[in-house]
């Protein structure tokens, strides 16, 4: 019986490999075929990535007798990516698997349960931890001077690396859903934490070779460093070496901490599968129910839709975060920053307004609400047509709700590169309303691409925010037309003004958004209320 557990854990676990989440359906084998490969060509990119990273490490540390220091550092990466990987499929699969009650139900001890559900997750991590230890492993082959010993150490050293991986998955996992549990909210939780997640990372990226300067040019410093604070991963980098005591006490804490963490999930673990996470205790206040007009509760739909979906707002909206961290940035940088478009673009310094309107239309077009919106009414969108409102109705909201969310953020933005780059009154102005026309413009495209083209068949609504071809044609459709106008205005540049090309360029966007929502009120609201 655990057999068959375990096999319907690794078959839940990597259900997106052989299974169509937009259909339900098992893919053929040439579909799980061409999956994989998919799969296997990324991993390899970012495999490459961490065997630069091992490259640039292990020769040098290696010929200072560091080498046990190169297995540490990368021992630490592994971990890292491993845990991120990991740690929401544990949240998943051991707090919030739908099947829990099912198999709970049937004659089979709840410890072998959790045995099925930490394989899974086991699987997740290692998986992940393998695209940085494959090319550590290979680097350490290349450079090192290996014992037999450490030859078959540094084989083993990832598969025991991946229980600490699966421990601190657990514990971090377990901490989700105990913060979750007690969170309102939990949306908006989800997109600050994920949010804070990217601004680290591009830190970390950015920093990363500033940190590679560091440790090279001081190994013993970090090297004691991490002697002293992280004892198993010197351990491991020992063991590396073909140290068998080292081996012996790297495999004994490893498996220590897996066990407490296995012996508190034990005891606890038919209580965490039972409890019913998902649903707050609320008190019923009495209200008295406001009467609005019928666009007014539409928008509040589509705003409710928006906010109660990480992935609407991380995926469609993160342009509105860049808006408003790019206003910041050049309010506080923006004296360096004109410094140095002005020694750029020196004796050409009458294109600035047109690439201030390139520039802030670019980043506006990252915003692609109305794209998916269509496609994420689902199989309920027979609910709007059922009510007494128009397609048009309806299809208003979806745009609205794109220009609440994007103007705001897209006006703070063009008036801090207008500040920076001291344009006249009249260039400001029309800046203003050029983005406007953008902004409109490619919302109203955006639904229209979708109301052609929608998917109101899909299992997860990942598959319409993020897999759709009306959200690759927005997103990638807003920057092509930036570039179409920039070479309109260089066929032309000898015969018209910038002033005058960003005029023109703003009354075209403004005559075919018209038409655009002249369809939308005709032929685009019969086929929503058709679809």
């Amino acid at each position: 019986m655990t057999k068959v557990l375990l096999k319907k854990q690794l078959m839940e676990v990597f259900s997106w490999l052989y299974q169509d989440k937009k259909s339900g359906k098992n893919r053929s084998k040439g579909g799980v075929i061409g999956f994989a490969v998919l799969y296997l060509v990324l991993f390899s990119f970012l495999g490459c990535i961490f065997f630069t990273t091992a490259k640039m490490l292990c020769a040098p540390l290696c010929e200072i007798g560091f080498g046990w220091l190169y297995f540490a550092l990368m021992g630490i990466i592994a971990v890292a990516l491993g845990v991120f990987g990991s740690v929401f499929n544990t949240y998943a699969s051991l707090y919030q698997a739908k099947d829990n009650d099912l198999l709970l139900s049937l004659p089979l001890p709840p410890a072998k349960v959790l045995i099925a559900r930490l394989f899974g997750v086991f699987a997740i991590g290692l998986m992940y931890e393998l695209i940085v230890m494959i090319p550590t492993v290979l680097v350490w082959f290349l450079n090192a001077k290996i014992t037999v010993a450490g030859s078959v150490f540094s084989l083993l050293t990832p598969f025991i690396l991946s229980l600490f991986v699966l421990t601190l998955s657990c514990i971090l996992g377990f901490a989700v859903a105990a913060v979750s549990s007690k969170l309102k909210r939990k949306n908006i939780i989800t997109v600050i934490l994920s949010l804070v997640f990217l601004a680290a990372y591009y830190y970390v990226y950015s920093q990363a070779y500033k940190m590679l300067e560091i440790i090279l040019a001081n190994p013993q410093k970090v090297g004691n460093i991490i002697k002293s604070i992280l004892y198993p991963f010197y351990c491991m980098g020992r063991a590396a070496e073909g140290s068998a005591l080292s081996m012996l006490i790297f495999t004994g804490i490893m498996a220590v901490l897996f066990l407490l963490v296995y012996l508190v999930l034990a005891r606890s673990f038919l209580h965490l599968a039972t409890a019913n996470r998902g649903t707050a205790k609320k008190k019923y206040k009495e209200k008295t129910a406001k009467r609005g007009t019928v666009d007014s509760a539409l928008l509040q739909k589509e705003f409710r839709r928006f906010l109660g979906s990480p992935n609407y707002m991380l995926n469609c909206g993160l342009g509105i975060v860049f808006m408003i961290v790019g206003a910041v940035a050049l309010l506080i940088k923006g004296a360096a920053l004109r410094e140095m478009i002005y020694g750029m673009f020196e004796g050409y310094l009458h294109l600035i307004p047109l690439l201030c309107a390139a520039a802030v239309c670019t980043i506006t077009s990252m915003c692609d609400m109305t794209a998916p919106s269509v496609s994420l009414e689902g199989k309920n969108i027979w609910l709007l047509q059922a009510l007494p409102v128009t397609g048009y109705q309806a299809l208003k909201a979806k745009l609205k709700l794109h220009l609440w969310l994007t103007l705001p953020p897209a006006f703070l933005l063009t008036l801090a590169v207008e500040w920076v780059f001291k344009l006249q009154w009249s260039e400001s102005v029309l800046l203003l309303v050029t983005v406007a026309a953008f902004v409109l413009f490619t919302a109203i495209a955006g639904l229209c691409v979708n109301l052609k083209a929608p998917n109101l068949t899909w299992t997860s609504e990942i598959v319409p925010i993020k897999q759709s071809m009306s959200v690759i044609i927005a997103l990638f459709g807003g920057w092509v037309s930036v570039v179409a106008f920039g070479m309109l205005y260089y066929a032309v540049r000898n015969i018209i003004s910038p002033f005058l090309f960003l005029a023109i360029s703003t009354v075209i966007l403004a005559v075919t958004s018209a038409l655009l929502i002249r369809w939308l009120k005709t032929k685009g609201s019969r086929i929503f209320e058709t679809l």
